[in-house]
């Protein structure tokens, strides 16, 4: 891989990209490339608008440096020519029109080129229509081969990085307010918990407790009042435990579990072992 350094300034830097320095490199080093400047524009406290604009406007530049080398060119070849003109000159002229226009093949062919890869490489990490894939971009770590070429495989693709998914189970208040108490302490630790905020502020009303909980966890206030006055005391004092009740603390202690809070899901085992016919 070719060695372009991660200290250049943000001058060097974009005198490099400019002058094509990194565009002749393999396609992953290029995206490597592309996330050394922006590594570069975000330590001079740059946004990413700036860094997207510079390489837009740069195809533009390269564009009309092409067509003003020609036009220099092609008059030079006409001073020669109409000056004074004899048989050398007249070849003179041939040869310096036939280096002009290779030249202004050249420069806008590759300044056509470096616009279009540049347009196709924002657009696919657009942080606004394509965050999922400005995110894996920025994932990029600046000695990264192996996840560039598999970026520039998706780029060239079309296929876009997907939102991971996290396995969310939807529970019903219960089973969320058993887990919190669980967490905390026992069952019955916050209607503790109300009391006391009960009695430290006035202003707090035992039904507006009960709204703001219902509103946290999901469900009615009334469910919520219904848990604190009896359903939370039913578990915490029955002796024997209705099989939906058994049934909503496994899946408090599946919740432990999943989380690799092994010594709570040990508690939740504890407490339903000292009910009988479990």
């Amino acid at each position: 891989m070719k060695n372009f350094g991660s200290n250049l300034s943000l001058g060097q830097y974009k005198a490099k990209e400019s002058f094509w320095y990194f565009d002749e490199l393999s396609e992953e080093e290029r995206i490597l490339a592309y996330r050394l400047g922006w590594h570069i524009f975000d330590q001079n406290k740059m946004f990413f608008e700036d860094f997207s604009t510079f390489h837009k406007r740069k195809g533009y530049l390269l564009q009309s440096l092409g067509y003003f080398i020609a036009l220099t060119l092609f008059a030079a070849v006409f001073f020669i020519i109409l000056v004074h003109p004899s048989v050398l000159k007249y070849a003179f002229g041939l040869f310096v029109m036939a280096g002009s226009i290779m030249t202004f093949i050249v420069i806008m062919g590759k300044a056509r080129k470096n616009l279009r890869e540049t347009k196709r490489f924002f657009s696919y990490i657009d942080p606004i229509a394509k965050p999922e894939n400005h995110k894996a971009f920025l994932g990029l770590d600046l000695d990264d081969n192996e996840g560039a070429e598999a970026f520039y495989s998706n780029l060239r693709k079309g296929r876009d990085y997907k939102e991971e998914l996290i396995d969310l189970v939807e529970y019903d208040k219960t089973i969320s307010l058993l887990a919190i108490e669980f967490l905390i302490g026992n069952p019955g630790v916050l209607n503790d918990l109300k009391q006391k905020a009960l009695q430290k502020d006035q202003e707090i009303t035992s039904g507006g407790f009960d709204k703001v909980i219902s509103s946290v966890i999901g469900g009615t206030d009334r469910g919520v009042r219904d848990y604190f006055s009896k359903i939370s005391n039913d578990i915490l004092t029955a002796k024997e435990l209705s099989s939906k009740r058994k049934e909503q603390l496994f899946k408090v202690r599946e919740i432990f579990a999943k989380a690799g809070l092994k010594r709570k899901a040990a508690l939740v085992d504890d407490f339903m072992g000292k009910r009988t016919d479990l």
